[in-house]
């Protein structure tokens, strides 16, 4: 009786902790940043200015970021973004809290 009553605990406390995990499928437009000036939010001017910056501060170590509107989200899944540095895009990612997983990524039109 008592294993049958620990082994209901184990998996109603593991099904609560599942229910309130937020990892939420969304579409988000922005663009690909890096850590090192999204923080800093400075505005980084034209697109083709933007793309050299990008890409020079993640050749120094910065993270790709995605840069919607006001927020910065930090990207789990780094090499599917690398290409786009700099660039607006369109993405449908696994939004965890303030980090994504990126599942679809497209240049914005």
């Amino acid at each position: 009786m008592q294993n049958l009553l620990l082994s209901f605990a184990i998996v109603l406390t593991v099904g609560i902790g599942m229910a309130y995990t937020s990892n939420d499928t969304q579409h988000l437009k922005g663009y690909i940043g890096d850590s090192h000036c999204a923080e800093s939010k400075s505005d980084m001017g034209a697109q083709a200015a933007r793309i050299k910056c990008v890409e020079k501060c993640m050749a120094g170590g910065a993270s790709a970021v995605l840069v919607s509107g006001d927020k910065v989200y930090k990207i789990s899944n780094q090499k599917k973004v690398k290409k786009y540095a700099g660039k607006d895009v369109e993405v449908d990612a696994n939004v965890n809290n303030d980090t994504i997983e990126v599942t679809k990524i497209s240049e914005a039109k």
